[in-house]
């Protein structure tokens, strides 16, 4: 191998170890997260962020850059909401600590500073009150 093709290999290994390196919350967190989703009974529609997502159980795949509505309705119970939230994932630290601003400013960008949480529900729905009877007329 002559000295240009050296000098070409290095380079190029540089510049792609310095992207990994930079961008580690993106390498190993990706921009979305599976979170596993069960309702006990199953088959309660599955709606996340206002669009459908079919009937429980499910792993469904969340964008990491923001908070995800959960909502669950099965006829005879109770509507279930809950939250899913994103939290700063350590990966991210350790591109701020580690002085990579890029890799950082990547990964605030497209959102794999995040971890979702939880990442797995098992949620008990309730059996609906009965409505109260309408008052009697007199």
């Amino acid at each position: 191998m002559n000295n240009t093709m050296k000098k070409k290999l290095f380079i190029t290994i540089s510049i792609i170890s310095a992207f990994l390196l930079t961008s580690c919350a993106t390498v190993i967190n990706t921009t979305t997260q599976s979170v596993s989703i069960k309702s006990e009974p199953s088959n309660a529609r599955l709606t996340i962020d206002g669009k459908k997502f079919g009937i429980t159980p499910q792993v469904v795949n969340l964008e990491r850059g923001s908070d995800h509505l959960i909502r669950l309705e099965l006829d005879g119970y109770d509507i279930y909401e809950t939250q899913v939230t994103r939290k700063i994932s350590a990966w991210y630290w350790s591109n701020i600590l580690n002085g990579f601003i890029f890799g950082g400013l990547l990964d605030y960008i497209n959102g794999s500073m995040y971890n979702l949480l939880p990442e797995r529900m098992d949620i008990e729905l309730q059996v609906a009150k009965p409505a109260p009877p309408p008052p009697s007329k007199r």
